[in-house]
């Protein structure tokens, strides 16, 4: 009877200790920002490293860019014209995150994933002889496949924050590295619109 109490009254001291709980420690928006790249807090320190983990592969996905300025037929003249388009345009590894985490991760880096095996960034040229109609206007564009991952994100310190030397955002986030699979293709609308919104198909 007496190991009986003893052992209740153990247990009742281990599940009385208090939780670890995620909203104790750094915020969601402080971990992304201190990882390396991005733009820093006032609230943690810097990360030594940020890396994706629990990957979960999407399909393919191609996007497309821009390559040089757009070059317009829009002078009000009534004869077409033949011009050269085109350009180079640098493509790196992006990140997107839910917008309810409401920060901004442009230029953050994140290890793990594709962009560990390869390359982070892919540069692409092209130029193109276009005969353009009046009251037209035209770009050049490049269709970069991608690969598509998503993970959560492991924040490591150097020194403990909260106690811990890891954290982890326990939001996903979205990898999109570009391959050297390019398409290329002209993107042609009408004069006084914007020519370079690809939604834009007037």
């Amino acid at each position: 009877m007496i190991s009986f109490v003893i052992l209740t009254a153990f247990l009742g001291c281990v599940f009385a200790l208090p939780e670890f709980r995620r909203d104790e420690g750094p915020s969601v928006q402080d971990l992304f920002l201190s990882c390396p790249g991005a733009a820093g807090s006032p609230n943690v320190e810097r990360a030594d490293r940020c890396t994706l983990i629990d990957i979960k592969n999407n399909p393919d996905i191609r996007l497309w860019a821009i390559l040089g300025d757009p070059q317009l037929n829009c002078g009000g003249g009534t004869q077409p014209v033949t011009i050269t388009i085109g350009g180079s345009q640098t493509v790196t590894t992006g990140y997107s995150v839910d917008a309810n985490i409401g920060i901004n991760i442009e230029g953050i880096q994140i290890g793990g994933g594709a962009s560990s095996s390869q390359s982070t960034s892919i540069t692409t040229s092209r130029s193109t002889m276009y005969v353009v109609s009046p009251g037209r206007q035209v770009v050049q564009v490049a269709g970069i496949l991608h690969k598509s991952q998503t993970g959560n994100v492991q924040v490591n310190y150097g020194d403990r924050v909260a106690g811990h030397y890891i954290w982890y955002t326990g939001t996903e986030v979205t990898e999109l590295t570009p391959t050297d699979d390019v398409e290329y293709d002209t993107h042609e609308t009408k004069c006084g619109t914007d020519p370079r919104d690809l939604n834009n198909h007037s």
